[in-house]
């Protein structure tokens, strides 16, 4: 069966100015009184990891449907900091430049401790220490709609949110909705971040809470943001805090915190701010003065979880050539790398590679997919278990409260043990264009 982007749907309602694909409107299944249509390739969530894996199957020639259990793409969160690994995905599918466009290449780095007005404890030029890195904060909702401006209109539904995934042998997966429509799909691709129905259906556990808490926060200023193109660090007892130029305009922050539990929800916004800036009330004038300028509404607190997939013990990212994962639902880790959207991406274009290969074509056969399925698993495994682990232990050692590990830290580590190249080497991504196919299947 050839694949293609088509789905029968009243709300399918996402435009963009893309062309549409060539695409077949696959024949309704008209045996059940649910609405009922046929896919080939069909991606579950509409954020980093399943928009870059529908872009660049469609570059590949192949379309996809997506489905988002939001009423739009998703508008809130802040920032996202992507590494030159993550810049090489976004070449290869297309839309880096337009995203340069917006935003500041940040230049270095500098750490501190909160004592007085922030004593200096290192400072880091990338230029020098790390060449060739391309660091750069970037908006989280922007970067999903350069995404998702890339894909036809009628690509992505809204407010299709799943309610149950079932088997159906040799015809593929039947995805059923909460609002009743079923999707009988050859292909899944689960891309429903971190708390996946999809992989929770595969066996996987559930994510654990690390013990830290984190704050992240969008600063604004109309006349212009007064800081240098550099990551502001700031390292204290359990806690640590930093900030980012991200445009002209705006600057990201950001606060971790050791808790116990996460704790009941908050929901109101001055009630965030007011406890996010208390945590760091003493500390350096200028980070209280990105928070300050922080709406109220741009600042959220989520519990920092991870999942390490441990050989051996940890189900398979695929199930029967028929359904695969990518991105936080198969692997979510902590931020202390920077490396949660970049390993999405990364995910998206290998998985892109090997399927497409595989699956186009009226006689593509299941052990083909399976099989490309499995070299998918294989190649990104080796790559995403140790960042999660190492994402996980770094964070465990800055988050130490002990006074005399962080005097440690602050007086022999970060000044004389610390080394920008060799700790930035996780971002060596190899990763060619994909050049555009004339159209898709």
């Amino acid at each position: 069966m050839a694949l293609a982007a088509s789905i029968s749907s009243p709300q399918l309602r996402y435009c963009s100015s893309a062309p549409p694909p060539r695409c077949r409107r696959l024949r309704p299944v008209a045996t059940s009184a649910a609405p009922r249509s046929e896919e080939s390739v069909v991606v579950v969530g509409a954020g980093v990891a399943g928009l870059a894996t529908a872009v660049a199957l469609r570059r590949l020639g192949v379309g996809a449907a997506v489905l988002e259990q939001g009423e739009a793409l998703r508008a809130g969160g802040t920032s996202l900091t992507l590494f030159k690994n993550g810049w090489r995905v976004l070449d290869a599918i297309g839309v880096a430049d337009e995203l340069r466009a917006k935003y500041l290449r940040i230049q270095g780095m500098r750490m501190r401790s909160p004592a007085g007005s922030g004593r200096d404890l290192r400072e880091f030029s990338f230029e020098e220490e790390a060449p060739g890195q391309e660091v750069r904060a970037v908006e989280r909702r922007v970067l999903l709609e350069t995404l998702a401006s890339k894909l036809p209109p009628g690509s992505i539904s809204f407010s299709s949110k799943l309610k149950s995934i079932a088997e159906k042998g040799p015809d593929g997966t039947l995805l059923e909705l909460e609002d009743g429509r079923q999707i009988l799909s050859k292909i899944v691709i689960g891309c429903d971040g971190v708390n996946s129905p999809i992989a929770r259906w595969m066996g996987f556990s559930e994510p654990r809470y690390v013990g830290h808490m984190a704050f992240r926060g969008l600063a604004e200023y109309a006349d212009g943001q007064p800081f240098e193109p550099k990551v502001n660090y700031i390292y204290g007892r359990g806690v640590r805090a930093g900030f980012v130029p991200v445009s002209a305009t705006k600057v990201y922050w950001f606060i971790c915190f050791n808790r116990q539990d996460p704790g009941p929800k908050i929901t109101d916004p001055a009630a965030l701010k007011s406890e996010a800036l208390e945590l760091v009330r003493c500390w350096p004038s200028d980070l209280l003065a990105v928070m300050r300028s922080t709406p109220e509404g741009a600042v959220v607190r989520t519990p920092l979880v991870d999942r390490w997939l441990w050989p051996g013990l940890a189900p398979s990212a695929s199930r029967g050539g028929r359904v695969v994962l990518a991105g936080d639902a198969w692997h979510p880790m902590t931020p202390n790398l920077g490396q949660g959207a970049c390993c999405a991406l990364e995910d998206a274009v290998v998985l892109a590679r090997r399927l497409v290969p595989a699956a186009a074509g009226a006689g593509a056969a299941a052990g083909a997919v399976e099989a490309a399925m499995r070299a998918y698993e294989a190649e990104r495994w080796a790559r995403v278990f140790p960042l999660t682990a190492r994402a996980g232990l770094v964070g465990a050692l800055v988050q130490w409260g002990n006074p005399a590990v962080c005097a440690a830290r602050d007086g022999v580590v970060i000044p004389r043990l610390v080394r920008l190249g060799p700790f930035l080497e996780h971002t060596n991504f190899e990763c060619d264009l994909i050049e555009p196919a004339a159209q898709s299947l």
